[in-house]
This record gives structure tokens, sequence and C-alpha cells, in this order.
């Protein structure tokens, strides 16, 4: 059972590192992209709404590119960029809806 284990923590650590890699990539475009947003003066609620068609069509792309668990995880990720780049705009609120 050892023998089987090693291999496949290092194609799951290999796995990771690629995953890794790839989300910093798409990080390093978001940010270069938004600093070319606001170069262009674009307010930050159009580069949002800019950012989010990018990564809709991104999501579809994927959709499209990618097919079973693999389209999953990387429909996952995308999602999970898509609500970092709502992040900032979302208002914050005390969080449990009641008065003070």
């Amino acid at each position: 059972m050892d023998a089987l284990t090693n291999p496949i923590n290092s194609v799951l650590q290999l796995l990771l590192r690629i995953g890794n890699l790839i989300v910093a990539g798409l990080v390093a475009v978001e940010l270069w992209l938004r600093g070319q947003l606001a170069t262009l003066g674009l307010p930050p609620a159009v580069q949002t709404v800019i950012m989010l068609a990018l990564a809709a069509l991104l999501i579809l792309g994927a959709l499209q590119l990618f097919r079973g668990l693999i389209r999953a995880i990387v429909i996952l990720v995308l999602i999970l960029i898509a609500i970092h780049i709502l992040l900032p705009v979302l208002p914050h609120g005390s969080g449990s809806g009641r008065g003070p």
C-alpha cells in the first residue's frame, strides 16, 4: 500500500502546484487589467462589471474546453475569482441583520 501512496501524493502535490500557478497567473492578469482600466479613468464600478464579464467569458470557455471533474474544478476556481472581484464592492454589515 505504501508503494502506491507515494506516487499518488506526488501527483496530488504536482496538481496542487499547477493549480496554484494558474491561480497566481489569473490574479496577476486581474491586477494588471484593473491597473489598465484605472489608467483609462474608468470608475471602480465599471471596472467590476468588466471584470465580471471577463470572468463569465472564462467560465463559458472552461465549459466548452473541459469536461468532467477538471471542468468542475476550473469553474469553481473561476467562481472564487469572481467572488474575489466582488468583495471590495459589496457592502459590509454587522452580519446578523439585527439591530445593535
